[in-house]
């Protein structure tokens, strides 16, 4: 895959539940280990741009106008929260999602949000 500048990035926005399911040591590096799969057969194919996960703490939100306000969150209400990102290289929306279907996260109950990065000229 040609990595210039015409080919769209797409962002995986990742959510896990709030109540992930307990996995024991073993599971856990499995499941690690199909992420580092799955990040290396992207990279290999010239895919993976960049992506890095979220630490588990509450981060802030701040909304503005009039004022900027700034809140705890995630909020309790909340059914998932964003467990971390990842920026990819795809000819179109459709390649971004099928490999997004690959996500490692999919299996354990989470969700993959794709999007595409709005390229701006400096």
């Amino acid at each position: 895959m040609s990595t210039s500048a015409t080919v769209p990035n797409y962002m995986f926005l990742f959510r896990e539940p709030l109540s992930p399911p307990e996995l024991a040591p073993d599971q856990m590096q499995q499941s690690f280990q199909r992420w580092l799969d799955w990040v290396a057969a992207m990279r290999a194919k010239g895919q993976y741009v960049a992506g890095e996960p979220l630490e588990p703490t509450p981060g802030r939100v701040l909304r503005g106008a009039p004022v900027v306000a700034v809140t705890d969150g995630p909020y309790a209400e909340a059914k998932e929260v964003i467990g971390g990102y990842m920026v990819i290289r795809a000819a179109s929306l459709v390649e971004a999602e099928a490999i997004a279907r690959d996500c490692p996260g999919l299996a354990d109950g989470g969700s993959v949000e794709v999007r595409q990065v709005m390229p701006v000229s400096e």
